[in-house]
């Protein structure tokens, strides 16, 4: 099944926010995920998924699963085909880095080059960038 610009776009644009969802709950020490919840999890935690049916949200989240099954971005808990995946688990902390050419925020996991999803650049940085204390050196 070939898919037209548009809805690739609306894809990777969901793909981007699960991962920031499970950057999110990772910090929070949750990395099993039920597959059934997040459909109302998105509608939820973000405000572009507000006025999506649950319904609709479960359709689109079927290639984004499969694909961040075959990056190694997660791991099925059982053995049965993607399409039937009830839960899932992070195969290792997702990092959020910054792209310093496109300014693009990817969610990496280990596995993953470092390298930024929308230009490839390899060029990436922590997000939010460490701010360092300036130190004072003034005489008081």
């Amino acid at each position: 099944m070939s898919l037209g610009l548009s809805d690739q776009k609306e894809l990777k644009e969901l793909e981007w926010y699960l991962l920031d969802h499970f950057f999110r709950q990772s910090n929070k020490g949750i990395t099993q995920f039920e597959r059934k919840s997040l459909p109302q999890d998105m509608i939820t935690l973000y405000l572009r998924y507000r006025n999506y049916n649950s319904v609709k949200i479960n359709e689109m989240l079927n290639p984004v699963i499969n694909n961040l099954l075959m990056r190694q971005v997660i791991t099925s808990k059982e053995n049965i085909s993607n399409d039937n995946i009830k839960s899932f688990e992070l195969t290792s902390y997702l990092s959020r880095l910054q792209c310093s050419t496109c300014f693009y925020i990817s969610y990496l996991s280990a596995n993953e080059p470092r390298n930024c999803l929308r230009c490839t650049s390899d060029m990436l940085h922590d997000f939010p960038k460490t701010i360092q204390k300036k130190k004072d050196t003034s005489n008081k």
